[in-house]
């Protein structure tokens, strides 16, 4: 019985010793591979930064950049100008408008940007939206201008596609 024990006590501890190399294992190998996310986490961000003073250098002289850059540096161009048109938008429904050139909000009236001193362009009122949501007309041009478009009052449009209350232009008003 004692060869009995003896073996069952070196197979216990040789089973314990393998799961303690095992979970050594497994935490080293948790370890490296956090270790291989921060590194490529840090990579992209080098990438990023990168792709920004290059992009920085095409602001600065178009022609410093070409080929493939060239094409990305101008779907960026693209991009801002989108982004841009859709905080115009944003800021004339608020009443406000941003800045030409460091995007803060500003007052519709307000001449100069406060915070970076850049002389605003001057919004026109007929460059307003109506506010009734049809096809973001001049208010001249707008059959929905009124406080009763299509009866409902509300002037919400929730249709981009369709002028005024859903319905065809000619029905409106």
């Amino acid at each position: 019985m004692n060869d009995f024990l003896d073996n069952l006590g070196k197979a216990v501890n040789e089973t314990a010793k393998k799961a303690i190399k095992a979970s050594g294992d497994v935490v080293e190998l948790t370890k490296t591979s956090l270790n291989i996310k921060f590194d490529e986490v840090k990579r992209e961000s080098f990438f990023k930064e990168i792709g920004k003073i290059i992009y920085g250098a095409y602001k600065d002289s178009p022609e410093s950049v070409t080929g493939e850059v060239l094409d990305f540096c101008k779907c960026i161009d693209e991009i801002e100008t989108g982004i841009n048109a859709q905080k115009a938008k944003a800021a004339g429904i608020k009443n406000k408008k941003y800045c030409v050139d460091c995007g803060v909000i500003l007052c519709k009236t307000v001449n100069y940007c406060y915070s970076c001193g850049t002389r605003q362009p001057e919004i026109e009122e007929d460059d307003e939206p109506c506010g009734c949501g049809c096809a973001d007309e001049a208010p001249s041009a707008c059959d929905c201008a009124d406080d009763d478009c299509c009866g409902e009052g509300d002037n919400d449009n929730d249709n981009e596609d369709e002028s005024c209350c859903g319905e065809g232009a000619d029905d409106c008003g």
